[in-house]
């Protein structure tokens, strides 16, 4: 059955975040930045809850299904890149999250930003499916949606991976690796797909 792809409301925010700290509980870089694995689920949500809520959801940047079981966030060209002192609210969700760990975040956050394309772009940032939903063509729909939307605007669209088993998917959807690069012992594809047309 074909995913219903929706923009996700405030109120989905709780269940999504779950889904985030659920789908990339076994990412390399969640294993490299939150080893304590007692604390990683927890940390995942609070982390990457803030993130959703704060940058994308505001700015319509978030999708979902409509069974709540995966979520992708994009940010589109034009969309308001928060200042340090917007972000400053979520500096202590990320102490706590990242304890000790924060030096390797902030570095990994840094080696992930210097990759963006300068020219203007859609950002996949996250794509997450529910763990027991993965494998059923829920992600790629959930992809697909936002774009058609990107193709129909003639932007580009870019994403990086920590997780080698994601880049057959995103090649499949267009996406060809652009640079190849690790943060500490964590391997990355950086990945460009160029707008389609017809």
């Amino acid at each position: 059955m074909a995913a219903s792809i929706r923009l996700a409301r405030v109120d989905d925010a709780p269940v999504l975040a779950r889904v985030l700290a659920d789908a990339f509980f076994d990412d390399p870089l969640s294993d490299w930045l939150l080893p304590n694995t007692r604390r990683r689920n927890g940390a995942l949500q609070r982390s990457m809850g803030w993130v959703m809520r704060e940058t994308y959801l505001p700015h319509g940047g978030v999708w979902t299904t409509e069974e709540v079981d995966a979520v992708a966030l994009w940010g589109r060209p034009g969309d308001p890149k928060p200042s340090a002192l917007q972000q400053l609210p979520g500096l202590p969700t990320f102490v706590a999250t990242y304890r000790r760990q924060l030096p390797r975040a902030m570095r990994a956050s840094s080696a992930f930003e210097k990759r963006r394309p300068s020219q203007p772009h859609w950002f996949l940032d996250l794509l997450a499916v529910r763990p027991d939903r993965q494998g059923q063509g829920v992600g790629s729909a959930l992809a697909a949606t936002a774009l058609a939307e990107a193709d129909r605007v003639c932007f580009p669209t870019f994403l990086e991976t920590s997780n080698a088993r994601n880049v057959p998917l995103y090649e499949r959807l267009g996406f060809v690796v652009s640079e190849e690069f690790d943060v500490g012992p964590v391997h990355v594809w950086a990945m460009l797909r160029q707008p389609m047309s017809g």
